[in-house]
């Protein structure tokens, strides 16, 4: 069953920027989707609209879930830093105009292992454990949908960790999840990914699916002289070449692998190359170099 609709949704802020163009979305019961892009890529803005907290202009949304059965939890930590984990707590379920909420409060705080610290003022939480408050509120009154917008930004691996696993558990309770998030090895976690950059999105769809659009033989070099020796691979006729600190990753079209590994472990400077499957980065800068010569075609 669909929870929610978007067409072609659009935002233009007053400036002209156009943050958000022709947004499609169709998500259902059971979905774990991820929205994945960089910082300035309009997910922030995507979720304001699917919250009805800033009005679109342009494209359609269509709510098939009611209001108080869709929870929403944004980047920046929004409850009340003054009061403690347990205040917060009985704020937030007399907002939502729960009856009896104490059973509730006191299973969700154990289930996310903030029990222990139920009268520690929430602004000194670590951003771990602000996370996980946020997550309690949103899930106090018992949504069917839950929006979170970069929910791990700023928080350590150990705590990602553990975030994503309550996540889980959430999402195997038949909670429906859209999230948001700037990391790639995190995107993983979806069942469905869309793929975002400059308002637009690039593509979606699952890692077989993008692998599979995505023929040939990818190489991972690894260099402290990265420049030189992508200048060097710029002469086997790459497909794709991308490089960051001293990894260089790149497509070449298929071929036996042991002579090109050969080529590319010969060259000045290369520490080592491997054959490596391709991954979500892979096809996302791929897509982007795409989208980019469309606009310049």
């Amino acid at each position: 069953m669909s929870l929610l609709r978007v067409e072609s949704l659009c935002c233009t802020f007053p400036n002209g920027t156009r943050a958000v163009q022709d947004f499609d979305l169709d998500l259902n019961e059971g979905d774990l989707v991820g929205l994945i892009g960089p910082d300035g890529a309009g997910k922030t803005t995507t979720f304001r609209m699917l919250m009805g907290l800033k009005n679109p202009t342009g494209g359609r949304i269509e709510r098939a879930v009611a209001p108080e059965d869709t929870a929403y939890v944004p980047q920046t930590f929004a409850l009340s830093p003054d009061l403690t984990v347990e205040e917060n707590m009985q704020l937030q379920a007399r907002l939502y105009a729960m009856k009896s909420p104490r059973a509730r409060i006191t299973e969700l705080l154990a289930s996310l292992e903030l029990d222990p610290f139920r009268d520690r003022l929430a602004g000194a939480l670590s951003g771990g454990m602000k996370q996980k408050l946020s997550l309690c509120v949103g899930l106090l009154p018992h949504p069917r949908l839950l929006l979170l917008d970069e929910p791990t930004t700023g928080v350590d691996p150990v705590s990602r960790r553990e975030f994503w696993e309550l996540l889980h558990q959430v999402h195997d309770e038949g909670v429906a999840i859209l999230f948001s998030t700037p990391y790639m090895d995190e995107a993983e976690y979806a069942h469905r990914m869309l793929l975002m950059h400059s308002g637009r999105l690039l593509d979606q769809g699952t890692l077989e699916s993008f692998r599979e659009k995505l023929p040939g033989l990818v190489l991972k070099v690894t260099t402290a002289h990265r420049r030189q020796v992508q200048e060097e691979m710029k002469t086997f006729n790459p497909l794709d070449l991308f490089g960051e600190g001293e990894i260089i990753r790149a497509r070449f079209p298929d071929q036996p692998v042991e002579p090109l590994l050969a080529k590319v472990s010969a060259l000045p400077g290369v520490e080592s190359a491997l054959h490596s499957e391709a991954t979500l980065e892979d096809f996302f800068l791929h897509s982007l170099v795409q989208a980019e010569e469309g606009i310049h075609a």
